[in-house]
């Protein structure tokens, strides 16, 4: 199990909104979840 964060940046518009992406790998069969939260700084 190991737990992986980038930081990134989105545009909005013409603004830059602050990103962080945290990717879980674990064993067992193939599966793919997308959870958002929205988080501002």
């Amino acid at each position: 199990m190991s737990l992986s964060v980038t930081h990134s940046l989105t545009l909005t518009g013409l603004t830059a909104a602050a990103v962080d992406v945290e990717v879980h790998l674990a064993n067992g069969l193939p599966s793919f979840t997308l959870v958002g939260r929205p988080i501002r700084k």
